[in-house]
């Protein structure tokens, strides 16, 4: 079984992690992590923003706020 991916998050311009899916979900339900955050995980081309990976985005019945309309098209940052 392969290992998991590794997920980094920008905080302030700089590179946190490495951390497990479900961390980064957790962070997204606690405010951490929101829709224009930077994130990038083992096997991505480049970095998105959390509204544009479909594994981050909370679903409604969570009541996260922001995320509907949230995000743009990839770029790397910085």
């Amino acid at each position: 079984m392969p290992d998991p991916a590794r997920w980094y998050v920008l905080v302030d311009g700089d590179q946190t992690g490495p951390f497990a899916l479900d961390a980064v979900r957790e962070r997204v339900v606690d405010g951490d992590v929101g829709p224009d955050t930077w994130v990038w995980a083992d096997g991505m081309p480049e970095w998105r923003r959390a509204a544009r990976v479909p594994a981050l985005v909370p679903p409604s019945s969570l009541g996260v706020d922001g995320w509907d309309a949230a995000g743009d098209d990839a770029v790397q940052p910085g």
